[in-house]
């Protein structure tokens, strides 16, 4: 029996899929993706999801590293990319409103120090009865010790409990732990497997 579902944020409740993230750098002249693959080089991003960087320092390291191939031209880039914060999946939220009454919901984010902020901005915090973030935890997924501590916050054991995320290595973590573990790719199949454990929303 499913008594928590432990959720991803970024890529099951906030999505980035608007063109403008993704177009803005060639606009400028620059290949699509340019910050994005210095933003989240583990050497860069790594330190910000466990807590040894702030947001800033985050963006700053970003920004550096640019700039040494680039020069200051890319500054502007680098803001747009960091002032972009995505949009919550409004089909997401409601599925969250109505799980709150089933069963207990925890959320488990490898993000930064701002992640509360935002999270608080958009009202989602009513949710959950747990808010995993890893800099706060200062360990990341799939590092098995951050679902052991989100299953100690919820009080259910790893059998009990159903984690949601897109991105396969996080799955194979949760699985490597006990829990149930299901690979998000969109709303509809996600419903299909709560139905399947008899979770009816």
């Amino acid at each position: 029996m499913v008594e928590a579902i432990l959720f991803d944020f970024d890529g099951v409740i906030r999505q980035w899929d608007e063109p403008a993230l993704w177009n803005y750098e060639e606009k400028a002249g620059y290949p699509p993706g340019t910050v994005f693959a210095v933003a989240f080089d583990p050497e860069v991003n790594g330190p910000a999801i466990t807590g040894e960087w702030t947001w800033q320092q985050w963006k700053d390291e970003t920004r550096r590293r640019l700039t040494e191939i680039h020069g200051q031209a890319i500054w502007p880039i680098v803001d747009q990319f960091f002032a972009f914060e995505g949009r919550i999946d409004p089909g997401m939220r409601d599925l969250l409103g109505k799980l709150q009454h089933e069963v207990k919901l925890g959320l488990l984010t490898n993000n930064h120090d701002d992640f509360e902020r935002y999270l608080s901005e958009q009202g989602l915090e009513r949710y959950f009865d747990f808010v995993g973030n890893t800099c706060r935890l200062k360990v990341a997924k799939p590092d098995p010790a951050a679902y052991l501590l989100a299953l100690e916050a919820l009080k259910v054991q790893p059998a009990a409990c159903l984690f949601v995320d897109d991105l396969e290595r996080n799955v194979q973590g949760a699985l490597g732990v006990g829990m149930r573990a299901f690979h998000f790719t969109c709303k509809k199949e996600l419903l299909a497997e709560l139905h399947s454990l008899k979770i009816f929303v």
